[in-house]
């Protein structure tokens, strides 16, 4: 069994410390073999939030794969955001913008879809694709195969007009031919999962999304602060939304799938 923690949107300069050392604890209880964190690990793209954050980081005894967010571009420094969006972010945090992780029985690419010009919004460019497929081409295709982006591919039951990553539709039809099972995103600070064929018809390839909410930020939007645990053994995939209840992070909502001939079917949520 291949345990994964999905955390995302620390916004550090927005952070509850006592909701953050809950979640290293946590982490350190269940002991995942990685850690994805995708994006938005400040609130202002500040060298302070960048420095707390890779503190913050380095306490967690995992290995981490780790995307960037719109928050991690900068917003009000027009000079920055444009000439030199990802300074603060590939000095503090990790030069490589498009990282990779394999290990025989995971691949898991992680892809910055964060923009300067578009600063909320994300997007995919083509070089991006073609990447993401060398990557997946090159792992076994034994592995499991995971994508990490910051922006949603698919919208919350909740709020159906929620604005996806650009080129969703492109990427996914691309990700569907190099066997992607799973895509782990944030950014809408909204735990949910779901299948992707259930918005994008195109797709016939069936593709489990995973969304996290903000792990330890206060911009919680009405909802409580949560991670993602994710347990992946043969053919089944289990989802832990683990949220804070005031004194700990604990298990609040549970979806299984178990993958057949006709894709992922959910067995529990």
């Amino acid at each position: 069994m291949k345990r994964i923690a999905h955390i995302s949107d620390l916004h550090f300069g927005t952070e509850d410390p006592c909701v953050a050392e809950g979640l290293l604890e946590d982490l350190a209880t269940h002991s995942p073999h990685l850690v994805c964190v995708s994006g938005d690990l400040t609130q202002r793209a500040r060298r302070s939030q960048f420095l707390a954050a890779r503190r913050y980081l380095d306490r967690i005894d995992a290995p981490k794969l780790i995307v960037p967010g719109n928050h991690d571009v900068p917003l009000y420094n027009v000079l920055d955001r444009f000439a030199r969006p990802f300074a603060g972010y590939c000095e503090t945090i990790s030069s490589e913008l498009s990282p990779f992780f394999q290990d025989g029985e995971i691949a898991v690419a992680g892809v910055n879809t964060a923009r300067s010009n578009t600063w909320k919004e994300g997007r995919i460019s083509l070089a991006q694709m073609q990447l993401l497929r060398c990557q997946f081409e090159g792992a076994s295709p034994q592995s499991f195969k995971i994508l990490v982006s910051h922006h949603p591919f698919i919208p919350p039951e909740s709020d159906m007009q929620a604005s996806l990553v650009g080129r969703a539709r492109e990427a996914l039809k691309m990700l569907e031919t190099c066997g992607c099972a799973l895509i782990l995103s944030g950014h809408l600070h909204h735990a949910y999962s779901g299948d992707v064929r259930t918005h994008h018809l195109e797709v016939t390839r069936s593709i489990v999304v995973a969304q996290a909410g903000t792990a330890i930020s206060h911009r919680r939007r009405d909802e409580p602060n949560a991670y993602n645990q994710l347990a992946i053994e043969g053919d089944t995939l289990e989802l832990l939304v683990r949220a804070w209840d005031g004194r700990r992070f604990a298990t609040v909502r549970e979806s299984r799938y178990r993958h057949s001939d006709r894709g992922w079917m959910v067995e529990i949520r």
